[in-house]
């Protein structure tokens, strides 16, 4: 229990006034804490106590908290009397706040100066996590087209991409394991799968990827998909695998906003046959041909709980004009590539996480 002891003033009879709280600290969650105004000795006459919360970090008027009644009265002939701070919840992640707690003024009794209580209101909301607007992790029968789950062709016209088996894995990644996966193996047909069109803000494509193959000269295998416009003009972060000359195994990532060859090229070797997470981000900004794209890269024990402050690639951006990003799609572009791909998530907010 926390007490505030008030001594008198002067030398009078008055009764000098305590403050004292049944706890320090409430959940957010409609918890409540008793004030109690004491004195030690009865009086004849009724003190009115009168608080103030002059100084909280959280905000009254039933937004954080409610303290009823702002005025305690002490009835005559007795010793107590009582308040209630009563937290209010929300749904925001906004830290503990403090409810500073101080004596306006007494009538009928003592005070002194610079008196306060704290209490403390612990945050216990959890940040709640958006849906995914697409969820793609292949959990098909083995063989299928992807055309028999909502996948549609807008190239080509030979060489399906279909469903293949195992799916793949990535440590900690919230796709991981499910389902089997898209083999983009063959030059093609090449297909999108709609997520609805985003007019604002950022979406964030994430998905695995294995490598075993790719022509000699590479090319984009993933990019971000608008319906309207026809042929490359709807083909926004663009993702390329690139083998490194002269270094059997070995590849690298290539990156554009909407042309080819790639405009940004990691300077890391990764290895084919090695599984990676990558995280395509389209960034709607106002006004014509400004939009951007990051491309995120990550290996076996990188941290990706949290968005990055500097992409692996970009932020980039084109004169080719922005899109409405309205889906994402696979690309087959040499008999030579052998490309899995797998787990893809498709949000407005950063969440890779189970």
């Amino acid at each position: 229990m926390m007490a505030i002891m008030l001594s008198c003033k002067t030398d009078d009879v008055k009764p000098f006034v305590t403050l004292s709280s049944n706890v320090t600290s409430i959940s957010e969650n409609d918890s409540v804490a008793t004030i109690t105004a004491s004195i030690v000795v009865t009086s004849q006459n009724d003190i009115v106590v009168t608080l103030d919360t002059i100084g909280s970090t959280a905000k009254g008027d039933s937004v954080d908290f409610v303290l009823k009644p702002s005025i305690i009265i002490i009835p005559a002939g007795s010793l107590s009397g009582t308040a209630k701070l009563t937290a209010i919840p929300d749904n925001l992640k906004q830290g503990n706040q403090t409810v500073l707690i101080t004596l306006k003024s007494i009538v009928g009794g003592s005070s002194n100066d610079n008196q306060k209580l704290t209490i403390t209101i612990l945050d216990d909301d959890i940040p709640v996590k958006k849906p995914p607007i697409l969820v793609e992790d292949f959990d098909y029968t083995a063989g299928d087209a992807l055309t028999l789950h909502g996948w549609v062709i807008h190239s080509a016209t030979t060489n399906p991409l279909v469903v293949t088996s195992p799916g793949l894995t990535f440590a900690g990644y919230v796709g991981s394991g499910i389902g089997n996966a898209a083999g983009v193996n063959n030059t093609g047909i090449d297909e999108n799968k709609l997520f609805g069109a985003q007019t604002k803000d950022s979406i964030y494509a994430s998905f695995m990827v294995n490598a075993t193959a790719t022509s000699a000269a590479s090319d984009y295998f993933f990019h971000i998909y608008d319906p309207i416009p026809t042929g490359s003009l709807a083909h926004r972060g663009r993702v390329f695998i690139i083998p490194v000359s002269g270094a059997p195994g070995k590849m690298t990532i290539g990156f554009s906003f909407g042309i080819s060859p790639a405009q940004a090229t990691m300077t890391t070797q990764l290895n084919f046959g090695q599984t990676y997470l990558m995280v395509v981000k389209y960034t709607v900004v106002d006004g014509a041909a400004n939009d951007k794209v990051s491309l995120y890269v990550f290996a076996d024990g990188d941290d990706f709980t949290n968005e990055p402050t500097t992409p692996t690639l970009g932020p980039l951006t084109g004169t080719q004009g922005d899109i409405v990003p309205t889906g994402l799609a696979l690309r087959q572009f040499d008999a030579a590539q052998r490309i899995t791909v797998d787990g893809i998530r498709v949000n407005t907010e950063w969440n890779l996480k189970p």
